[in-house]
């Protein structure tokens, strides 16, 4: 019965820091979130984020994001990388282990947005 408790209370934290964590990379300038979609729900929250949990209480989270043309790749992803740890730390008992950012690709703007 207690194993079943933990992997219920694991299921609610990751749950809780997927979302912290897409939240937290989408406050960042430049950055989409990758979400998906699921046909029995209108949309996952925190579709393109994953959490592994590892001893001692401490977190690795893997994101997929868009960047949009004209930021710098490397900055956009040490603001989300800082800003994820941030919110995660803040928010929770658990340490931050590490934040992995998947760029996907980079979202040009419309001819008409020129």
């Amino acid at each position: 019965m207690a194993k079943d408790s933990n992997a219920k209370n694991l299921s609610v934290f990751s749950d809780v820091i997927m979302s912290l964590a897409s939240d937290a990379a989408s406050d960042v300038e430049g950055v989409q979130v990758l979400r998906s979609h699921d046909p029995l729900k209108k949309s996952i929250r925190g579709g393109g984020v994953s959490v592994y949990f590892l001893p001692n209480e401490k977190v690795t989270v893997d994101l997929f994001v868009n960047t949009l043309y004209g930021y710098r790749v490397p900055v956009v992803v040490a603001a989300v990388q800082e800003k994820v740890k941030a919110e995660i730390e803040n928010a929770t008992r658990f340490r931050v282990h590490s934040v992995n950012v998947q760029v996907m690709s980079v979202i040009f703007p419309n001819q008409s947005d020129i």
